[in-house]
């Protein structure tokens, strides 16, 4: 329950803001109303117009877009149970709150900062540096080396890459940070929060990654062996059946195949329809419905569809959408097609991270 900002009656019914206004007032002081989402606009928009393209505008940047993810009471409320860990001090808060405003899609499909984009005008190289928050950095890092100027030059434990950090934040050489960090223009931000490891913390988080890489490394050479084996069995990586029923009782039977010490020649037959047994080199296996459409409209053998290519672009699973992006000139194309843009073949990944949250963790 809040209390109406005009007439000061508590109230639920309708909000600008991050203020109540009761239906009452709502119905019949419409002026009133319309003043005060002129004024909360502008609490966004003039910050907005005078946010200056420097390090120091990156972090007050994303303050606005986290004070106007904080409005979505019912929502974060939500994502706290989804987050998947505690949050026992402010820092940990941040952290999540900047997970819930650039990455937490809401029931209506879209993340905070993309509906703060959608709500409030400004420069077009601020959209497009929200655009960029959108696909943070996540990683374990080490600091190699203290620069000038509040930098700090990172490596990521978990794949060597390095990166320049900005912040007014104190840390030494052989400090171990994680978490999230935000990229902007040739430097990345910290999001206003940042957990700091002891080097014992440091090494038994790196025995675990050593760990998972040992794993990763075993199960990828697994994947690999079954991809040649399934390749070897239907004589493609991706065969087509007449229905998804069909399709999963191929992959039983290719399952049972693969599993027997002593294998029978593969059996001879042609695959055809519209649902596909997709295997990926790393990715597994994937039973996708609609697959025979999408490919015969994306090789120009079927009527043209836009949303139903633009769905299909969303809902594909990226390895699948990746390992058919190897002709770039083709899925460039019809990728910018389905969602009205002008998507360079060199940029595919670019945009495909875009509209594709895993997009960058497939091979």
């Amino acid at each position: 329950m809040g209390i109406c900002k005009i007439c000061g009656k508590q109230t639920t019914s309708h909000t600008v803001g991050k203020y109540f206004i009761c239906h009452t007032c709502w119905e019949n002081r419409k002026d009133e109303v319309e003043k005060l989402r002129k004024d909360v606009r502008e609490e966004f928009e003039k910050p907005l117009r005078e946010i200056e393209n420097s390090e120091e505008g990156g972090i007050r940047l994303i303050g606005l877009i986290q004070k106007f993810a904080l409005k979505f009471d019912e929502e974060i409320k939500k994502s706290l149970k989804e987050y998947g860990k505690k949050i026992e001090n402010e820092n940990e808060f941040t952290v999540f709150l900047n997970w819930f405003a650039f990455e937490r899609n809401m029931d209506g499909g879209a993340t905070p900062a993309e509906l703060f984009m959608d709500e409030y005008e400004m420069p077009e190289w601020v959209r497009e540096r929200i655009k960029e928050f959108r696909r943070p950095v996540k990683g374990f890092f080490e600091i190699k080396e203290i620069l000038p100027d509040d930098r700090f030059k990172l490596r990521n434990m978990f794949d060597d890459r390095e990166y320049v950090l900005f912040g007014k934040i104190k840390l030494n050489e052989g400090d171990f940070i994680g978490d999230v960090i935000y990229p902007w223009e040739n430097v990345h931000l910290t999001g206003g929060a940042i957990s700091l490891y002891t080097r014992e913390e440091a090494e038994k988080i790196m025995g675990l990654i050593r760990e998972y890489e040992r794993l990763s490394e075993e199960t990828q050479k697994l994947q690999q062996g079954i991809y040649s084996d399934f390749t070897d069995y239907f004589g493609r990586w991706d065969p087509g059946f007449p229905s998804v029923e069909e399709a999963k009782k191929a992959l039983e039977e290719f399952t049972a195949w693969w599993g027997q010490e002593e294998r029978e020649s593969p059996p001879e037959r042609t695959y055809e329809g519209d649902a596909a047994l997709a295997c990926h080199p790393s990715g597994g296996m994937y039973v996708i419905p609609g697959y025979g459409r999408f490919v015969g409209i994306l090789d120009g053998k079927e009527e043209w569809d836009g949303d139903y290519m633009k769905k299909s672009f969303i809902d594909i699973p990226s390895p699948v959408l990746k390992k058919l992006s190897e002709d770039k000139e083709k899925f460039s194309e019809m990728a910018g097609k389905a969602f009205g843009r002008d998507v360079s073949p060199d940029r595919i990944d670019e945009f495909m991270s875009e509209i594709r949250d895993d997009w960058n963790g497939a091979q």
